[in-house]
C-alpha cells in the first residue's frame, strides 16, 4: 500500500497493517512524513498523545500537501487553519453516527457506531461536510429519530473534510478501534477500508481483521469440545474468586459487578460502592458449588462469610421485631428498600447454599424472610414492587395493611420469583397459605397474558421469569392445567429461540412498559431501558432473560423431559458467548448483558442508565448461569426438599415470631 504514517509503533491501525505484512513507512515528525510521501499518495497523521490533543495542522503543512497533491487523514488536531476547535471533552451518552453515504454499502447513513468513552474535540460546525458525527441518539443499529439539531450544538463533527483541501479530519482518535473496543466490529472494518481506499485509490485494500481485546470463546459455527461446559463453569468459578470478592469486617463480601461504561482505554470499573444482598447471596451460591464440585475449602469459607454478611444487621437484615418490615432484606447495604424479586433471589440462593454446605445456621433467617415477604403480599397474591422503611409504614400502617389490600400487578419480573419461593416454602413446611397465595396470583397472571401484563425492560424477560414458579408448581401439584401453563410459557420462549440457542428479545405494548426503548433522542440514557429499539433487533438479554430462562428450562426439564433439549441449546449458546480476554482479565470467564446473535458480539442499545449493554452483573447474570451449569454437572436441580424436616419443626415457632398464629 502506498501510505505513509506519522504515529507510534503502538497505534492500532499501524500495528494491524504491519501485522498483515504491509509496507508502511513511519515517521516521528509530521514534516518528515509529508516530505517522504510520494506525490499523490496518502498520509495518516495519527494522535499519539491522545487523549491530549497535540497535533498542529499548520499552514506550512497544508502548502506542502497542496503542492504534492497528498490525501491526508489528520487525527485529533489541536489546531487547523480555518477551524474553531475547543478543548477536549469526553463522550458520555454520545455515539458515532454515519452522516453520509461515504461508507456505503458496508455502512449506511444513520448507522450507529460505538466509540466507548472517547475524547473528542468540539469543532464549530459551520458548513463542514461531515461523514461521521458524534451525538446523542436513540436506536439499536440506526438513529431512528434522525440526528439532533446541529445549530443547538448537540451534534459534533467526528470525521469531516477540511474546506478547500484534500484533508479528512478526525475529531477523535478513530484509529483507536482495538484499544478502545469500538463496535460493531464489521462496521469499523468497513469504515477503515473506505478511508484507506480513499487515501490510496490505486491499491487493493486488504480485508481488515483483528482480534478484539475482549471477545467470545467460540464462533457460532465452531465445533464445541466435549469438555466445553465444564471448562466454562471452571472459568466462571475462577472469575468469581479473582474478580468479585472484596473484604468486609466479617470476611469476604461480593460486589455487584462491572459498569457498562467503557473508557477510552477499553476499561470498565468495578461496582463496589453499594453492595447488594441479592448479588452477594447469588455469588455465595457459586462459591458453594465450587466448594462441593472441586473440594475447595477456601470457597466454602467464602460462601459462609458472604452468607453471614447477607444476614447481618444493619447491613442487610432488618431485625427489629417490632417493625412491620421485620425479616426483610435490604436492597443494598444499609438501604432499607425491600424489593420482592431481590428478596426472592436471596431466598433461592440461600436455600441452595444451605443445602450444598449442609449448614442449617441460616434456616431461621430464610424462613423468616419468606414469611416476611408473604405477609406483605396482598389478598390476591401480589406484592408491591418494593416497600421502603419507614416511608411505606407511616404511623398506624403495619404489615396487615399490605396483606389485606386488593392489589394486582401482573408483572412477573417483580412477582414471579416470590411465588416460586412460596411454592418451595410450602413443599418444605406444609404451610398451605403459601401455596394458595402463589396459585391465586399465578392464575390471575396466566389469565391476563399477554395484553394485561406489565413488562419491565421487555416482554420476553417476563415470560422467562414464569418458568421457575410454574416448574415448581407442577412438581407439587401435577395437574393438566398447571402443565398447560408451563407448556404455554415455554412455547412462547421457544418461538423466540434462534437456531444458535439465543433467545430474542421482544417488547409488548408501549403503554404496558415500565422501561421501554427511548422514544426520542433526548430520552436516551435518562432512565432504565430495553436493549432493543424495535422488535426484530437481534439482541439476547443475559441480565434479564437468557439467564433466568436457563434456570427455568433446567427446572422445567425435571418435570417436562422434552424441554431438556431446549435447555441444552441454551447451554451451548452460553458456552459460546462467554468472554475471553488477556488484556482485561477481570472480564475473562464472565458474561455481559447484551449479545447480538447476528453480529456475534456484545452489542445493543445501551440506553439503560444503570445497567447498559456491556454491564457485568455478578448476581443475576453470572451467578445463575454458573449455578445451572453446576446443577447440570451434578445432576441436581434447585428445587430440593432435604431441609423439609428442619423447616417443618421450625414453622410453629416462626409463625408465632412473625405474629401469624392468630393474625389471619
Amino acid at each position: 500500500m502506498n501510505l505513509t504514517f506519522y504515529c507510534s509503533e503502538q497505534n492500532d491501525l499501524y500495528r494491524l497493517l504491519v501485522g498483515q505484512e504491509r509496507h508502511c513507512p513511519r515517521f516521528g515528525e509530521i514534516g518528515a512524513a509529508l516530505e517522504h510521501a510520494r506525490p499523490g499518495s496518502g498520509v495518516l497523521l495519527l494522535a499519539d498523545a491522545y487523549p491530549k490533543a497535540e497535533l498542529e495542522l499548520e499552514e506550512r503543512y497544508l502548502r506542502l500537501i497542496r503542492d504534492k497533491r497528498l490525501r491526508i487523514y489528520a487525527e485529533y488536531p489541536s489546531s487547523a487553519p480555518g477551524l474553531e476547535i475547543s478543548s477536549p471533552r469526553q463522550a458520555l451518552w454520545e455515539r458515532g453516527v454515519v452522516s453520509s453515504d461515504r461508507f456505503a454499502p458496508g455502512v449506511e447513513a444513520l448507522s450507529i457506531l460505538a466509540l466507548h468513552g472517547c475524547w473528542f474535540l468540539p469543532v464549530r460546525n459551520t458548513g463542514l461536510t461531515s461523514h461521521l458525527v458524534l451525538t446523542r441518539v436513540a436506536g439499536y443499529d440506526k438513529a431512528v429519530f434522525g440526528l439532533p439539531r446541529e445549530e443547538a450544538g448537540e451534534t459534533h463533527p467526528l470525521l469531516f473534510e477540511l474546506p478547500g483541501t484534500t484533508v479528512l479530519v478526525g475529531a477523535s482518535k478513530l484509529s483507536h478501534f482495538v484499544t478502545g473496543r469500538y463496535g460493531p466490529m464489521a462496521a469499523w472494518q468497513s469504515v477503515w477500508r473506505a478511508l484507506l481506499s480513499w487515501l490510496d485509490p490505486e491499491s487493493q485494500v486488504p480485508p481488515l481483521q483483528w482480534k478484539p481485546d475482549v471477545s467470545v470463546r467460540f464462533g457460532e459455527q465452531d465445533a464445541l469440545p466435549p469438555e466445553c461446559e465444564s471448562d466454562a463453569l471452571e472459568l466462571s468459578f475462577r472469575w468469581f474468586e479473582q474478580h468479585v470478592l472484596f473484604h468486609t469486617e466479617k470476611g469476604n463480601g461480593a460486589m455487584e459487578g462491572y459498569v457498562s461504561h467503557i473508557d477510552h482505554q477499553g476499561r470498565q470499573m468495578r461496582l463496589v460502592s453499594s453492595p447488594r444482598a441479592d448479588c452477594a447471596a447469588e455469588s455465595a451460591m457459586v462459591f458453594a458449588y465450587d466448594a462441593v464440585l472441586n473440594g475447595n475449602p477456601a470457597s466454602r469459607k467464602t460462601a459462609e462469610q458472604i452468607m453471614n454478611y447477607v444476614w447481618s444487621a444493619p447491613a442487610f437484615l432488618h431485625d427489629r421485631k417490632d417493625s412491620p418490615a421485620y425479616g426483610l432484606v435490604n436492597w443494598y447495604d444499609r438501604g432499607p428498600i425491600f424489593y420482592g424479586d431481590d428478596n426472592a433471589r436471596v431466598l433461592l440462593a440461600g436455600l441452595a447454599v444451605s443445602r450444598l454446605l449442609g449448614d442449617d445456621r441460616w434456616d431461621d433467617h430464610l424462613l423468616r424472610c419468606l414469611l416476611a415477604n408473604w405477609r406483605t403480599s396482598g389478598s390476591s397474591g401480589f406484592r408491591r414492587n418494593f416497600l421502603r422503611y419507614p416511608e411505606s409504614f407511616p404511623e398506624g400502617r403495619g404489615w396487615r395493611h399490605y396483606k389485606s389490600e386488593d392489589f394486582i400487578n401482573c408483572a412477573p419480573h417483580y412477582q414471579s420469583y416470590l411465588w416460586a419461593c412460596y411454592i418451595w416454602g410450602y413443599a418444605l413446611t406444609g404451610y398451605d397459605p403459601l401455596l394458595a397465595t402463589a396459585k391465586q396470583a399465578i392464575r390471575s397472571t396466566m389469565e391476563a397474558y399477554p395484553d394485561g401484563w406489565k413488562w419491565t425492560n421487555g416482554l420476553t424477560q417476563e415470560i422467562a421469569r414464569m418458568l421457575l414458579p410454574l416448574s415448581f408448581l407442577v412438581h407439587v401439584e401435577d395437574t393438566a392445567e398447571h402443565r398447560g401453563w408451563l407448556e404455554r410459557m415455554s412455547g412462547e420462549l421457544l418461538r423466540q429461540m434462534q437456531p444458535c440457542g439465543a433467545i430474542a428479545e421482544k417488547i409488548g405494548p408501549l403503554e404496558n412498559g415500565k422501561y421501554p426503548p427511548p422514544q426520542s433522542n433526548e430520552a436516551y440514557g435518562t432512565g432504565e431501558a430495553a436493549l432493543l429499539q424495535h422488535d426484530g433487533d437481534p439482541v439476547c438479554d443475559l441480565l434479564y432473560t437468557a439467564n433466568f430462562a436457563f434456570l427455568g428450562f433446567h427446572e422445567a426439564a425435571a418435570v417436562h423431559e422434552r424441554l431438556k433439549t431446549t435447555e441444552d441449546r441454551l447451554a451451548d449458546f452460553l458456552c459460546r458467548v462467554q468472554l475471553r480476554s488477556e488484556k482485561h482479565p477481570y472480564l475473562h470467564g464472565a458474561w455481559m448483558r447484551s449479545f447480538d446473535y447476528r453480529k456475534w458480539e456484545y452489542w445493543g442499545s445501551s440506553a439503560d442508565l444503570g445497567w447498559g449493554a456491556w454491564c457485568v452483573e455478578s448476581g443475576w447474570t453470572n451467578a445463575w448461569i454458573a449455578a445451572v451449569m453446576a446443577m447440570r454437572r451434578t445432576g441436581q436441580r434447585l428445587f430440593d426438599l432435604s431441609a423439609k424436616d428442619r423447616w417443618k419443626r421450625r414453622l410453629p415457632d416462626m409463625l408465632e415470631d412473625m405474629d401469624l398464629v392468630q393474625a389471619l
